[in-house]
């Protein structure tokens, strides 16, 4: 099996783990938000759920660009994966990938719905908060710091996996060393 392949597997099971979120946690709470300004909610919401799909259909059918994008499949030491040969630098830049693709699957769907309230608060309202609700979902400064900070995250181990595989490894080897 070839790394490329090996991602394509992965970024298709997080697809699938995405549509499950999306399905089950996100979508209905974005329809509850359709009493008020019921062509501006719909209006939002199929730009909302079109990202979505986009997202999903990238995952599930075209991996590839994504691993382009990332470059995932770069700075391993050859192009094939080997189960017999798997070496621990190699293991841990997969980990490395898996835990920062899974923050940003995890956190992704939450932050844009919570855009897409915010957006709608800020239309409907001309920036007069009068619900309780919508007051504490604009001022959740900790939930939305932490949605940005995951995505951050994730992106920049995504991006530098192979530099923090090296920092871990050297460190790792220095504790051995002192022992």
């Amino acid at each position: 099996m070839t790394k490329k392949d090996f991602f394509r597997i992965v970024l298709r099971i997080l697809g699938l783990y995405f549509l499950a979120m999306v399905v089950f946690n996100y979508l209905p709470s974005i329809v509850v938000f359709f009493h008020s300004l019921p062509l501006l909610s719909l209006i939002l919401a199929i730009v909302v759920v079109s990202l979505f799909a986009y997202i999903f259909l990238l995952l599930i059918l075209k991996p590839d660009p994504v691993i382009r994008i990332f470059k995932l499949d770069k700075g391993f030491d050859d192009d094939a994966l080997s189960a017999k040969r798997i070496e621990f630098v190699n293991l841990l830049k997969i980990a490395i990938i898996a835990t920062g693709l899974f923050l940003i699957i995890s956190h992704l769907p939450t932050f844009l719905t919570h855009l897409l309230f915010l957006l709608k608060l800020v239309v409907k309202n001309r920036n007069e908060i009068t619900d309780h609700v919508e007051s504490a979902l604009l001022t959740d400064y900790i939930s939305w710091g932490i949605k940005i900070l995951s995505l951050i995250v994730g992106y920049l181990m995504i991006t530098n996996y192979s530099a923090i595989a090296r920092f871990i490894i050297k460190k790792d080897s220095e504790k051995q060393s002192d022992k």
